[in-house]
């Protein structure tokens, strides 16, 4: 390993996993320390002003990027996104710091770093929304140190509800929020929780559950659907908004509770790589608040943009697999990866 990689992986307590092929922990280094750049970049003062334009911040990375890739050309490929940019990856990254509360973007559009000392405690361990001062340690983009007197729980991070699985699914499925709609069943395609398939991939022409959501078509609109027992269908209107903000993407959430109550969870599986890490496979894509928990835990795998594949300290399992247990997910233990 080079010098720089060698100090990097020193700087951030970044270890490479037994068996861990060079290129996966070179793109793991490059991925975190991106990370630390966006961070370090919304502290600076110049002129009398703290903080970075969004605008800067992003050219920042773009060109951060473009050196590591020309020092490890190896690795390119993991930061492009499906329309072969990797520009994106740097709005990407920094977008994630603003949803997840480590910025404040000011009336100037200038981020600036969040320094209050708020930490989620996790074990002996704290995720720190800032950059602390004292020794810490970086998972995936995020920073992590001793626990601070300012503490959170992941809940209240998330925005999460206190109500279980089942109880989110009742809350949703009550039918005084249901009515008759005239509209034509052949038409629409019915989410099936007891397909084995990925969520996305669970439509059907056909209702095969008294409870599910309906849709047009891919776009919309979408309902919730519930059968009686002279088999007519009720209907509720289901919004279901698709952006990049923090809370975006809850109707899979529904999907989720839906799969659960139906005995067919969506499944998760850990795979120990060794003492200190193991890979977790998702077979469906997270709602974004937890999918930016994950990004601040662990590193994507195949790809900066990977929804599913994650790795992650084997010291941060029990804390992932609450969050994911809470939204319907089974995690369950598997033996190889695949």
């Amino acid at each position: 390993m080079n010098k720089l990689l060698n100090s990097m992986s020193i700087d951030m307590g970044i270890d490479q996993y037994r068996g861990e092929p060079e290129d996966s922990f070179i793109y793991r280094l490059c991925f975190s320390a991106l990370g630390q750049w966006c961070l370090h970049s919304a502290r600076n003062s110049s002129n009398g002003n703290i903080g970075i334009t969004k605008h800067n911040q992003t050219n920042m990375l773009n060109e951060l990027l473009l050196r590591y890739s020309k020092l490890f050309p190896t690795v390119a490929s993991r930061f492009v996104d499906d329309n072969g940019s990797q520009s994106d990856f740097s709005v990407y990254i920094r977008k994630v710091y603003e949803k997840t509360g480590y910025f404040l973007t000011d009336k100037n559009n200038r981020n600036c770093l969040v320094n209050y000392g708020r930490c989620i405690p996790i074990g002996d361990t704290a995720l720190f929304f800032g950059i602390p001062n004292k020794p810490y340690v970086v998972n995936g983009l995020g920073v992590f140190c001793e626990p601070t007197t300012y503490k959170v729980s992941s809940r209240n991070f998330l925005i999460r509800d206190d109500l279980t699985c089942e109880e989110y699914f009742q809350s949703q499925f009550d039918i005084v929020d249901f009515c008759n709609k005239d509209i034509d069943s052949d038409n629409l395609e019915f989410f099936n929780p007891l397909s084995n398939k990925s969520p996305s991939r669970s439509w059907e022409r056909r209702m095969k559950t008294n409870c599910s959501v309906a849709r047009k078509n891919e776009w919309g609109p979408f309902y919730r659907v519930m059968r009686t027992k002279d088999a007519s269908m009720l209907f509720a209107y289901e919004e279901v908004p698709q952006s990049d903000s923090f809370t975006s993407y809850e109707f899979r959430r529904l999907y989720f509770s839906l799969k659960t109550h139906y005995n067919n969870p969506l499944k998760a599986t850990i795979f120990k790589q060794d003492a200190r890490y193991s890979k977790i496979k998702i077979n469906g894509h997270l709602p974004h608040r937890e999918y930016y928990y994950m990004l601040l835990l662990s590193w994507p795998v195949n790809n900066a943009f990977d929804k599913v594949n994650f790795l992650i300290k084997n010291s941060l399992i029990p804390e992932i697999t609450a969050i994911l247990t809470c939204i319907g997910i089974e995690v369950r233990k598997g033996e190889i990866y695949v």
